[in-house]
């Protein structure tokens, strides 16, 4: 079982799709995230309630993905890759994690076969190209704002996906407008 704070357990209740967390260093941002992008990533199905409060169903399958990106692709790696793999575990010792690549950055889950990717907002142009379900920006306040607007955005629109950024106050910002 996964242990959340009471904090961490607010925001993972929100039915808010865009969710901000703005909170200072040992809050549990990065532990936040991994469960969020493990529990996406193992989903199959997506319901969306749409303005007349009709549900939606989006079927999930590997062709949408799921991203973690930080502003470098070294910096995800080091604070992700870890947490994911301590919390997911392998298959051969009864683990979610069917396959693996660390050079490119990517995950695949055994059940869903869908794949989890760790990204770099420094190489924008690497963050096109798939449909996504959910992303995690991380310390969002260190990447350019059209990493959002014109790149992660548009990729959630198939299956209305969700997105969760995360990371610590520096200033007034596009995270602190964000998180206004």
């Amino acid at each position: 079982s996964v242990e959340l704070h009471p904090g961490q357990i607010a925001i993972y209740n929100s039915t808010a799709r865009f969710k901000v967390c703005a909170a200072g260093r040992r809050f549990g941002k990065s532990h936040f995230a991994a469960v969020k992008l493990s529990e996406e990533a193992m989903r199959t199905t997506k319901e969306v309630r749409d303005a007349n409060g009709n549900i939606r169903v989006y079927n999930l399958t590997q062709e949408h993905g799921v991203y973690y990106v930080a502003p470098t692709f070294d910096q995800a790696k080091r604070i992700m890759w870890p947490k994911l793999f301590e919390l997911l575990g392998h298959v051969k010792d009864g683990g979610l994690i069917l396959n693996f690549n660390i050079n490119d950055g990517w995950i695949q889950l055994i059940g869903s076969g869908r794949k989890l990717y760790i990204k770099g907002a420094d190489n924008p142009d690497s963050l096109r190209g798939i449909a996504l379900s959910y992303v995690v920006l991380d310390e969002f306040a260190d990447m350019k704002p059209d990493t959002w607007d014109t790149i992660l955005e548009p990729a959630l629109m198939d299956v209305q996906g969700d997105a969760l950024f995360i990371g610590t106050p520096k200033g007034k910002n596009h995270f602190y407008k964000l998180f206004m």
